[in-house]
């Protein structure tokens, strides 16, 4: 039964023009008259070149999409720019082209113009370009190209599709933020220090083995002369580097706010020359070590655009051994509970608990005792100063 549909689907047109030409032929026969033939010879170059289309066999044989820019925040547009070379040179009066895709998100940020309708003449390679609107964070993908090509009257048409998948990544919107050094504690003793979590590169007191994200300015280039062989300098701490940033992904209304702000810490961070560790905490558990480049940074970049809420937590802080050693926790949550202070207090020395919410969470017994918990509330629509409101007494 399906064979038949597509059958009678795939012969209805030229059924159709067939059915025309011999009407319009027996009509001039059986009427005579200069009105019927003047008819007829009117229609017939419409209907004999509809009839050489459907007997022209066309196919594509490139499809290739451009998206800029190619580095895409949440919130921004982008232009799309589609280049399609088909096999024959046949002019075809006006052909449809459509994107396909699976992403509910990339229909909603089309504009008018994402559905063109082209003249391309005798073109063999044309090209077709639109615009995508306010585009969601995430992980999206094209398909490919749909073309259906037309007579000038709609009485012959044919549609071909064109596989060319392409994943389109939006990264989160990273906002500014005014830096100011977290409290940290000197390697000995424990103290705590207001100073920046950086390096002190002016005083080299080693050589080690060169590891991808290290600074250009790192790199011993004499060493490299006698040896081939690239190696970095190590410098002296002057503070605890055990600095670590962890997301709780679990769903919820601020989940989007809740990405912003850790992809906005991280960027701060990096661009003030810190070091910082990176914890994804969703259905599977990601970790970043050791965050010093942008090439680090941009691979947890794009994994907080692809990353998906979700409702049960997979992730024990007891089974990571990156947490044995950690100085400093900068926990991002939406809702804070006395089991997460207590989880954390009996984890790590410090930690700095980031709560995105609409309102300040209610302060409990439980987290007035632990002192070395801080928890922060963030405004979701507003965090430039959360650095130095941290560090208010």
């Amino acid at each position: 039964m399906k064979k038949w549909k597509v059958l009678i689907e795939k012969s209805k047109h030229f059924l159709l023009v067939t059915l025309l030409i011999i009407f319009t032929f027996c009509y001039a026969m059986f009427q005579g008259g200069f009105v019927s033939w003047f008819v007829f010879f009117t229609v017939s170059p419409f209907l004999l070149y509809a009839f050489v289309f459907l007997l022209v066999r066309e196919e594509i044989l490139l499809v290739e999409r451009e998206i800029e820019p190619s580095h895409i925040e949440s919130g921004q547009s982008a232009k799309v720019t589609i280049t399609v070379e088909r096999k024959t040179r046949f002019p075809f009066a006006y052909m449809m082209m459509e994107e396909l895709v699976n992403s509910e998100s990339l229909v909603q940020s089309k504009v008018q113009g994402a559905n063109a309708v082209m003249f391309v003449g005798f073109k063999k390679k044309f090209s077709w370009s639109y615009m995508l609107e306010n585009m969601p964070r995430g992980e999206h993908r094209y398909l490919g190209v749909t073309i259906v090509f037309s007579d000038f009257f709609g009485w012959a048409k044919k549609s071909v599709s064109a596989k060319k998948e392409q994943v389109i990544l939006i990264y989160p919107r990273v906002r500014e933020m005014k830096y100011a050094a977290l409290q940290t504690k000197f390697d000995a003793g424990s103290m705590m220090s207001p100073y920046s979590i950086v390096k002190d590169t002016s005083m080299a007191v080693g050589l080690r083995e060169y590891v991808p994200g290290d600074r250009f300015s790192w790199i011993h280039w004499k060493s490299f002369a006698k040896t081939q062989t690239l190696q970095s300098k190590e410098f002296e701490d002057r503070q605890s580097q055990e600095l670590m940033l962890v997301l709780n992904a679990k769903k919820s209304p601020l989940f989007e706010e809740k990405i912003e702000l850790v992809a906005s810490i991280l960027q701060t961070i990096v661009d003030e020359r810190g070091d910082i560790s990176f914890v994804s905490a969703g259905a599977k558990t990601k970790v970043f070590p050791l965050i010093q480049g942008n090439k680090q940074l941009d691979q947890v970049m794009h994994h907080l655009a692809a990353i998906k809420p979700t409702e049960n937590i997979k992730f024990q802080l007891r089974d990571q051994r990156a947490f044995k050693h950690v100085a400093t926790m900068l926990y991002v949550t939406s809702e804070v509970s006395d089991e997460l202070l207590h989880t954390l207090a009996t984890m790590v020395k410090s930690c700095i608990c980031f709560v995105v919410a609409d309102q300040s969470p209610i302060q409990t017994d439980l987290s007035k005792r632990y002192k070395q918990i801080q928890v922060v509330h963030v405004n979701p629509l507003d965090y430039y100063h959360l650095f130095t409101e941290v560090m208010k007494p």
